[in-house]
């Protein structure tokens, strides 16, 4: 059993967005980008997750555990963005790999649409947590208009108090209880309490994190915050599906954020990205993102195509045609969908 969509749906939901697309047609292009995400997100969270959201439970998949665990459930603290948790223990089949896997779903999207990596991660023996936090705008959408657009410093602050609710950003209010990193240690602390040998505890210890059993993963938006997080903590992996896409607009540029010091270990940053996806490449730059991860990110080795087969040239920088054909938003969304086991493998679950 998978929980992700399958594939005549997720075709049928390119229809859906090309009507969306013409209805938005009188709106610049830089917006119309960030809206195609937000219909994805919206359109996947209506279609496929809406009762697990409303009504979340746990249960078997497969020869998985699946936990749905509603954020104010782990901190009353939390009042907002409550999508529910998807944390799956490693296979007891499985030799555990003492590693933690985190997952951040992209705008407005909710973890239960990209159970099928998560659920991969946990075949291979990882702790898995797909996490729901505070993603209902988009990063190039919020640093692309009115006076944000003239702050050279949007992009990190932004990022900056989704992460750890620092209180730095006039576009966003998070708090750290309600950050990326507030919710995960909530989220562990309540696992430790309810779910006593499964092994959570190993990953915090007291009120910190021990981010150098953590790998961190994101799509979409949520990439960028997987980046922005190995730029902060000593995180031992780092996986970018689909991003990272901030550019100014304004100022025909990357922020510097992306560029700063890395505090992962060096060559732990691992990517993936549609050969023709429009959206994460905001600057209308076909080679945005994957010249950037090789410029900002350190990402080794030679563009390779998926198609060579693993172990993919053993390259850092990864590109799918898979999805060709078909919409735009449908491409942004490719690398999440089923049949690319195998180069998630390659790429977050080692």
């Amino acid at each position: 059993m998978n929980s992700f969509i399958p594939f005549r749906l997720f075709r049928s939901f390119v229809i859906v967005f090309c009507i969306s697309c013409f209805i938005l047609s009188c709106k610049k292009e830089s917006d119309e980008k960030e809206d195609l995400v937000t219909l994805l997100g919206l359109g996947l969270y209506a279609r496929s997750c809406a009762g697990q959201n409303s009504f979340p439970s746990s249960g078997s998949v497969g020869a998985l555990t699946r936990l749905q665990i509603q954020p104010s459930l782990a901190s009353s603290a939390i009042t907002s963005y409550n999508n529910p948790h998807q944390v799956y223990p490693p296979q007891a089949s499985v030799s555990r790999k003492n590693i933690l896997s985190v997952f951040y779903p992209g705008t407005g999207s909710s973890p239960c649409e990209i159970g099928a990596i998560l659920q991969q991660g946990a075949t291979r023996g990882y702790h898995v947590i797909g996490l729901s936090y505070p993603n209902g705008e988009a990063v190039n959408s919020l640093c692309n208009q009115g006076d944000a657009r003239l702050d050279t410093n949007c992009f990190e602050n932004l990022r900056n108090e989704v992460v750890t609710g620092a209180d730095v950003s006039p576009y966003v209010s998070v708090d750290v209880a309600n950050s990326i990193e507030g919710r995960l240690l909530s989220l562990l602390q309540y696992l430790v309490s309810s779910r006593p040998g499964e092994g959570w505890a190993q990953f915090i210890t007291g009120n910190s994190i021990n981010w150098n059993l953590v790998y961190v993963g994101g799509h979409s938006q949520g990439s960028g915050h997987a980046a922005y997080h190995g730029k902060r903590r000593a995180v031992a992996r780092v996986s970018i599906y689909s991003g990272v896409s901030d550019y100014s607009l304004q100022f025909s540029s990357l922020p510097t954020w992306m560029g700063g010091a890395q505090t992962a270990p060096a060559n732990s940053y691992y990517g993936l990205i549609h050969e023709n996806d429009t959206v994460a490449n905001f600057s209308g730059n076909a080679n945005q993102v994957t010249d950037a991860w090789l410029s900002q990110f350190s990402m080794t080795g030679t563009l390779t195509n998926t198609s060579v087969g693993a172990p993919y040239a053993n390259s850092h920088r990864l590109v799918t045609s898979a999805c060709n054909g078909m919409g735009t938003a449908a491409l942004h969304s490719c690398p999440m969908t089923n049949g690319f086991q195998t180069i998630w493998n390659y790429i977050s679950f080692p």
